[in-house]
């Protein structure tokens, strides 16, 4: 054969894909695949968003709507527990302030934050991130 008559006849013995006897069976497999995964896709993030909606309402129905300036006065003695949480926020916030400080947003003032707040504002940053990486996650796609 020369060149000019055996390409023309490769095209044309792949131009289709063979056909097999379990062509259907594995067909069906595939799909059955796909819905057991998507089902089970669906059933979880069902239960994560029901979890975190329970949670979400029942913060929401524990906020404390006091912005006034606030001072908590915990006993060394009766309450370590509740003066180690008050530190350990108090350190949070200074890091906080300390990197805004770095960034070079220091006119930015943490300290009057409560904690609520802190946590609401660091939720709806990382819903924008979430968010962002998700639209370029599509545009890839």
């Amino acid at each position: 054969m020369s060149v000019d008559e055996f390409d023309p006849a490769i095209e044309r013995l792949f131009a289709r894909a063979p056909g097999f006897a379990d062509s259907a069976q594995f067909e069906a497999g595939v799909a059955a695949k796909l819905n057991k995964s998507s089902r089970f896709r669906t059933v979880a993030l069902s239960v994560a968003g029901l979890a975190g909606g329970v949670i979400a309402v029942r913060e929401v129905l524990g906020v404390n709507f006091d912005f006034a300036s606030s001072s908590v006065s915990a006993s060394a003695g009766s309450q370590p527990a509740a003066q180690g949480l008050s530190m350990a926020g108090v350190d949070a916030a200074q890091a906080v302030q300390s990197l805004l400080d770095r960034v070079g947003v220091s006119g930015l003032d943490m300290g009057s934050m409560g904690g609520m707040q802190l946590f609401w504002a660091t939720a709806g940053v990382l819903v924008a991130l979430l968010a962002a990486g998700v639209v370029k996650l599509s545009q890839e796609i």
